[in-house]
């Protein structure tokens, strides 16, 4: 089953399956109470306003802390290149983490990081997606965000 968010401003739309969104959860869980997190692996369609989430990659090297998660990128480049195999070509299209005991807005550390992914000419792409989950022992939430021009955009779920 899937979950689907749009974001109207921008006539943009995710959609993730239900499994991955587990799998992050059981991921940011495991790492407990420190932050965790990875990459959004998927594809775009209807000229680049539908994202797709089809997979997810978590590094093996990183710095966590209960409010602090960066990741190293060296030992996901490998991963990262067997998806432009797939039909479609499936590729790096943002960031997840975790809030534990936290909501799911963007701190000033993770605006700053969508920043930097967004204009680093080595990505190439213009609108990476930011997904946070936060989450206590009992209860989580998912939100997706769209950092732009300086301005957080947040999609609902539909």
């Amino acid at each position: 089953m899937n979950s689907k968010y749009i974001l109207k401003d921008k006539n943009l739309t995710i959609q993730i399956e239900n499994t991955i969104i587990e799998e992050m959860l059981i991921s940011a869980r495991k790492h407990y109470p420190n932050e965790f997190g990875g990459l959004l692996i998927g594809f775009y369609t209807n000229e680049n306003n539908d994202l797709v989430i089809t997979d997810i990659l978590a590094p093996k090297s990183f710095k966590a802390s209960p409010l602090y998660f960066e990741r190293e990128t060296k030992d996901l480049q490998e991963e990262l290149k067997c998806f432009y195999h797939y039909d479609p070509s499936k590729y790096y299209v943002g960031e997840w983490h975790s809030h534990p005991n936290a909501g799911t807005r963007p701190s000033g550390e993770d605006i700053k990081a969508m920043k930097q992914i967004s204009d680093c000419k080595e990505v190439s792409i213009n609108k990476p997606v930011l997904c946070i989950i936060g989450y206590t022992k009992q209860d989580f939430q998912i939100q997706f965000h769209l950092i732009s021009n300086n301005k957080i955009y947040t999609y609902e779920k539909i």
